[in-house]
């Protein structure tokens, strides 16, 4: 659920999709609640911009959780207000991923999420439902040592993203290679990131003719369902009859969209394993770089 357009990062390899002024009220967001929980989703994950920043943050978790949701936030909080609001719902939310960059990442995307500094936010915490999400760009051997320090001071999971080039974005990254052999040798290249990579190539080389294989809605701030953050002509409007609602999302998975290179680059297909352990993540969040569902580990 995107909480609001607008980001005071707005870091350069952003795939967002929506950017604007739409914020998301609380009327449209517990109606929305009210129709998917009738629908048989049972999760939630609040984005943005920064969903930190919305007046409503912490009625949003609330609201949820009285719905029978489980609620998961994806954030780049770290001080002040920001971190006083996440703070005061992390005992309520299934689980939380902090937003981080490589020290290249930081510097291209002027973003000021240090790794360092997401040692506050977990420890504000209290919790260890939580993940680090590294959107890696020429990764570093200081950058090595900053998510291992923070990962097991903090007990946490760890999720990096490489940046993916992508004709789509108009994004190059020409230390792809680099970056990739630094995680497999360094960190461990799990198998969900190494699928990405082979999939990444065969797209470059010949993209497949596919259709979308997501299990997700998303929500965006102006209060409009789609199958995801890119398809606006399936979406359907909050304020629709149930009828209407139902009827549309039956479409957007029975008459899914092909999938391109765009899509790979914000979006995983959900797996059997996610499915029996679900932790939801943003689509289109600066941090997010390429991938939607599925966290690349």
């Amino acid at each position: 659920m995107s909480t609001a357009d607008a980001c005071a990062v707005g870091c350069r390899f952003c795939f967002r999709a929506d950017v604007g002024r739409d914020v998301l009220s609380i009327e449209q967001y517990a109606h929305a609640l009210s129709r998917l929980h009738e629908l048989g989703i049972d999760e939630v994950c609040l984005s943005g911009g920064e969903p930190t920043d919305h007046p409503d943050f912490r009625q949003f978790v609330r609201v949820a959780l009285q719905f029978g949701f489980r609620c998961a936030v994806v954030t780049a909080a770290r001080e002040g207000k920001r971190l006083s609001a996440l703070a005061g719902v992390a005992g309520m939310l299934s689980h939380v991923t902090v937003s981080a960059d490589s020290q290249e990442a930081e510097r291209l995307g002027h973003t000021g999420r240090t790794i360092a500094s997401t040692t506050a936010v977990f420890d504000a915490l209290g919790h260890t439902r939580a993940s680090l999400h590294v959107t890696a760009y020429e990764l570093g051997d200081e950058d090595l040592a900053d998510i291992r320090a923070v990962v097991t001071a903090a007990g946490v999971g760890l999720e990096v993203s490489p940046l993916l080039p992508s004709r789509t974005f108009r994004f190059d990254n020409p230390n792809l290679a680099h970056d990739l052999d630094l995680i497999e040798n360094s960190l461990g290249m799990s198998p969900e990131l190494r699928a990405v990579v082979d999939q990444y190539h065969q797209w470059m080389a010949d993209p497949p003719h596919r259709d979308c294989e997501s299990e997700r809605l998303y929500l965006s701030a102006d209060g409009y369902l789609r199958r995801c953050p890119y398809d606006t002509e399936r979406q359907v409007s909050v304020d629709a009859s149930r009828q209407e609602i139902s009827e549309a999302v039956q479409r957007m998975l029975t008459e899914p969209p092909h999938t391109d290179i765009a899509c790979l680059a914000i979006c995983r297909p959900s797996s059997a394993e996610e499915a029996a352990n679900p932790v939801d993540h943003d689509a289109g969040n600066a941090d997010q770089a390429y991938r939607q569902e599925e966290p690349v580990r």
